[in-house]
């Protein structure tokens, strides 16, 4: 009886055991192990697609040279993460994971075959991009004095984003007949290359993501096609930052260069689209822009449009505009850093206080009736836009101007002589402010809906309240979508221009001063009710001094003592 149950026992385990191991039965696993085999030829990438749940996959270099010293070998995936590893046990040590990573092989034996280690640990079929890039001796090994990265040669980079910023991080390289990271040969041979290079705008398919970084594998092609933006030295941060651009991908490379023997070598490059390419995730692409913020953008247009044309004739809506538009500019990185509101509640909340601002700016003019006053905050708000445009091209990514002290200053500067300069000319100021100010307003809500990047000229300006943004490096797309919308800004504002002063020629330079208007009217009637003496309606009132207030003040648009509206003739008599 015993031996008849101890045999139940045994076959009940066999079963068990075989079905973990052939997949079979409620205990199914899906994990394949496999040790399918790619033998790769070097220096020539290779796109292929690997099954759901593969692991154990052997990728191979044959038929190297004796003079390879050691292999880059770097796994890319768009969609999902990869594990690759020097060994087929996966440590810690030799084993990295993520969508574009890489590894060194060292060669032991001259010219022996090298190979690593690949899982696919998701139950999806990913396509990925393989390559080998092989090295001698003289050439800098990429990231071969890792101290932060779990690999002691950590050839990859590795990237962290925000709405906001972008962070790259990377190791510093070790000579290819040295392995000494302190010497100070080593430092002072090393110099770092960082390019940049932008996918075409809102291509988010595989095919753009993979021709890209195709692009960015070899030295000679990342010179080609990347742009380069920085060189470091050893004892520069290797940490840079760069300014994000949601659904717009943006591909980072380092090559690495040996000033001494003139030998370079490139690191794993590494692609971004400052949010998540899979639909359905917390940060995904599909889900960039909100309902509020298009709305808002829109009704800007349209207010923009009317004041590129009209925007000098009806004075008190340009008060509102200009009030509007600077508080919003001021409020909305006010509000994203010091509160915890959300994007949706921070918009709201800049455009109640931007009306605020607009209506307390129209009754600054009511009050006064002084147009050089008045006028200042459109000059600002002009200054502040062309400031941004100058800052929008390389004269912006100037290293001397990486420092908060030094952007500030600037910045400030050009708003302040802007402003100043076309103060006294206050008809001008106002015509050139309405018309550039108003376009641009109108080309952005455009630009909303196609998903450029010209908004990125007054909103990388409004960033640099953002912590550490002034430290980063701010390029941005400039592809056929912003060419086309720059043009139309451009005709949009010179036509505004011509328009409003050809309409305004034969018109006072502003309209009377609406409370001072009242107050001469309210006086005069009061005058003529108290008069007894009918003769003295007839006879013209004339004060003993005349005192006039300067027309730089006035906008010689009214007599100081009588209250009477000037034409441009009298005025200029004034």
């Amino acid at each position: 009886m015993r031996c008849l149950v101890v045999l139940i026992i045994i076959c009940f385990k066999c079963n068990i055991v075989e079905c973990l191991s052939t997949g079979r039965g409620s205990l199914d696993l899906n994990i394949k192990s496999t040790s399918e085999q790619y033998e790769l030829v070097a220096n020539q990438p290779l796109l292929m697609q690997i099954e759901a749940m593969e692991t154990g996959i052997i990728i191979k270099v044959a038929n190297l040279s004796t003079s390879i010293t050691f292999i880059i070998f770097q796994i890319h995936s768009q969609r999902l993460t990869l594990t690759l590893s020097l060994t087929n046990t996966y440590n810690y040590e030799s084993t990295v994971k993520g969508n574009n990573i890489g590894l060194i092989y060292r060669v032991a034996t001259p010219g022996s075959a090298a190979m690593v280690y690949l899982n696919n640990t998701h139950n999806a079929t990913v396509d990925v991009l393989l390559a080998a890039f092989t090295y001698t001796a003289n050439d800098p090994i990429p990231g071969g004095c890792s101290l932060e990265f779990p690999q002691e040669e950590a050839p990859y980079l590795k990237l962290q984003y925000s709405h906001v910023l972008t962070t790259v991080d990377f190791q510093l390289a070790n000579l290819g007949i040295s392995k000494d990271c302190e010497d100070s040969v080593t430092k002072n041979s090393l110099e770092y290359d960082i390019y940049l290079y932008f996918l075409k705008q809102n291509e988010l398919g595989a095919e753009e993501y993979f021709s890209s970084l195709i692009k960015l594998l070899s030295i000679d092609s990342i010179q080609k096609f990347g742009r380069k933006i920085h060189s470091l030295h050893h004892s520069e941060k290797t940490s840079l930052a760069f300014s994000s651009y949601p659904r717009k991908g943006a591909a980072y490379a380092v090559v690495v260069r040996d000033t001494t023997l003139k030998t370079s070598a490139a690191y794993v490059p590494i692609l971004s689209y400052s949010c998540d390419v899979i639909e359905g995730s917390t940060n995904s692409c599909a889900d960039i822009g909100d309902v509020v913020g298009t709305v808002v953008t829109f009704l800007i247009g349209l207010l923009g449009l009317f004041m590129c044309f009209f925007g000098h004739r009806f004075f008190k809506t340009e008060m509102f505009f200009v009030g509007f538009l600077a508080m919003l500019a001021v409020s909305l990185p006010l509000f994203e850093l010091g509160t915890q509101l959300s994007n949706e509640d921070v918009i709201v909340t800049g455009i109640l206080l931007g009306v605020l601002s607009g209506m307390i700016w129209i009754l600054v003019w009511v009050c006064l009736g002084i147009p050089v006053v008045s006028l200042l905050l459109t000059g600002g708000v002009l200054g502040y836009l062309f400031a941004s445009l100058i800052f929008f091209t390389p004269f912006g990514s100037l290293d001397s101007l990486r420092n908060g002290v030094s952007y500030s200053m600037v910045f400030m500067s050009i708003i302040l002589f802007l402003t100043a300069f076309l103060l006294p000319l206050n008809k001008l100021l106002s015509i050139a402010a309405t018309s550039l100010v108003g376009s641009y307003s109108f080309t952005v809500s455009i630009d909303q809906f196609t998903r450029g990047s010209l908004s990125y000229i007054v909103l990388n300006s409004i960033r640099h309240g953002y912590n550490h943004f002034v430290e980063a490096f701010v390029y941005t797309p400039f592809q056929t979508n912003e060419i086309v919308l720059s043009v139309v800004w451009g005709i949009l504002s010179i036509s505004g221009a011509v328009f409003q002063v050809y309409r305004e020629r034969n018109r006072p330079p502003f309209p009377p001063p609406p409370y001072r208007t009242w107050r001469t009217y309210v006086q005069a009637t009061r005058e003529l009710e108290n008069s007894s003496d009918e003769e003295s309606h007839d006879q013209e009132r004339e004060p003993l001094i005349q005192s006039r207030l300067p027309a730089f003040l006035y906008g010689a648009t009214v007599d100081a003592v009588t209250g009477e509206r000037l034409l441009d003739g009298m005025a200029q008599n004034h």
